[in-house]
């Protein structure tokens, strides 16, 4: 069953009742514009994101490609790192300037090989339905074929087995999608991200995760505190053994020790 996202930038609002006023309207999920180019950063997408998260379980980002698929890809890597977004992220390029070559998919996949490189396995290609039917975005050659079709006026996407659908730009004022199968909430099993490695060492550890991190009572995981860590919160804490995996234990309690969310600053005592 489909879900609505929508997609919002510099031009949208970045505060929790902006965002709310979407949810009750039935959305689930949104993706933000993050970077363009080399050297343009949505001044809301802090915000944007930080926010997002309190009113949906799912936030992606995307960059607007201007055709440099190694420098954009570099670029727009270093600000989801900023951020701290986690590897489970939904990243989506966004090709439609019209100043880009007729055929661009060899530079859309040197921007994507960078990001699946770098452990962001769910990625999505947005372009409108006449690109990729007519080959400017070639889906048989891209290395991750999930696509985000924008098509408006029409009763379907127009291209076969789409993954999500830009229906319209005026959703209450913005752009709304179909995310057929989960791919923008980053739920589509095709799309794993890597298996997460985890801290075994015992020090100061600082909350990188944008969404902050929970506490825990017990190593299950079970029994959550109303205790959470922030981003840039700064904890000791000694690994903990659980399965074939580890938990790190402070002294409040029980917290994830995966890289993808908190990393090692220095051993206690240094």
């Amino acid at each position: 069953m489909s879900s609505r996202v929508i997609d919002i930038s510099s031009y949208q609002g970045d505060t929790v009742s902006y965002l709310k006023s979407y949810a009750i309207h039935g959305v689930k999920s949104i993706m933000v514009k993050l970077t363009e180019g080399t050297n343009y950063l949505n001044p809301k997408a802090g915000a944007q994101v930080s926010n997002g998260f309190k009113v949906f379980d799912t936030v992606g980002v995307y960059h607007y490609f201007l055709g440099n698929g190694l420098a954009e890809a570099k670029y727009f890597l270093a600000h989801v790192r900023a951020l701290g977004l986690d590897k489970s992220t939904v990243l989506g390029i966004d090709v439609e300037d019209p100043s880009l070559a007729y055929y661009t998919t060899a530079q859309v996949n040197i921007f994507l090989k960078l990001l699946k490189n770098a452990g962001y396995k769910r990625v999505v290609t947005y372009g409108s339905g006449s690109w990729f039917n007519t080959g400017r975005i070639s889906r048989s050659q891209l290395i991750d074929k999930h696509i985000w079709v924008a098509a408006y006026g029409v009763s379907q996407p127009g291209v076969a087995n789409a993954n999500a659908w830009q229906y319209t730009d005026n959703f209450y004022g913005v752009d709304a999608s179909y995310d057929f199968d989960g791919t923008l909430k980053g739920i589509n099993k095709a799309s794993k991200p890597d298996k997460p490695e985890y801290y075994r060492t015992s020090g100061l550890y600082e909350v990188t995760s944008i969404k902050g991190i929970n506490v825990y009572l017990d190593t299950k995981f079970k029994q959550k505190r109303r205790v959470r860590f922030e981003k840039g919160s700064r904890i000791y804490a000694k690994p903990i053994k659980y399965g074939d995996i580890y938990r790190l234990k402070t002294a409040v309690g029980y917290i994830t020790a995966n890289k993808d969310y908190i990393k090692f600053l220095m051993k206690a005592g240094d």
